[in-house]
């Protein structure tokens, strides 16, 4: 009996530990300073985060501390690229500007803003895209959309539930925003 169950334990203990050695994504997120919202900061705020990927049950999570003013800053990766974003809850997208969006890949050109974005300034003119991938350390999410405003309507990339819809789950605790995938 043992010998028939034998080849079946093998295959589940080699599950469990495989995901990791495919996850190419940093463990590295900015974590809270004492700057302004939605503005990230300089290496100092850095931190190399402990992996808080959990590969033997499947779910991959990413812990960010708030910062001096209550707001979770962390440093997003996008077309290969870099973001800095204000995770922010009451977006319904991600929003960047038409800066940032040219950064990481995505084509925007006056006729694509056909869209109406309220903003804390008012209404402006929106761009809706969609980026393949967003990725924080070990947590990331595909097709993700995104609303491209001009420079002057939007300093900072917002990271909205366009995103945070595709994670399993997202709470805050202690302090510190919890992404689980």
């Amino acid at each position: 009996m043992l010998q028939k169950l034998l080849p079946f334990v093998f295959l589940a203990v080699t599950m469990a530990f495989v995901p990791q050695f495919l996850d190419n994504a940093p463990d590295t997120v900015v974590q809270g300073g004492n700057g302004n919202a939605g503005v990230a900061k300089t290496a100092q705020q850095r931190t190399v985060a402990p992996s808080n990927a959990h590969y033997t049950t499947g779910k991959r999570q990413v812990s960010i501390k708030a910062n001096g003013h209550g707001h979770f800053l962390a440093n997003f990766k996008a077309g290969g690229r870099s973001i800095n974003g204000l995770i922010d809850t009451g977006a319904t997208y991600v929003a960047m500007n038409r800066s940032t969006a040219r950064s990481i890949g995505v084509k925007v050109s006056n006729s694509d803003f056909k869209h109406k974005a309220e903003t804390a300034n008012g209404i402006v003119k929106a761009a809706l895209k969609n980026i393949d991938r967003l990725e924080l350390g070990p947590v990331s999410a595909k097709n993700v959309d995104v609303f491209i405003l001009d420079d002057a309507a939007l300093s900072s990339t917002l990271i909205g539930m366009s995103f945070l819809n595709k994670l399993s789950s997202f709470k805050v605790e202690n302090g510190q925003l919890i992404l689980t995938q």
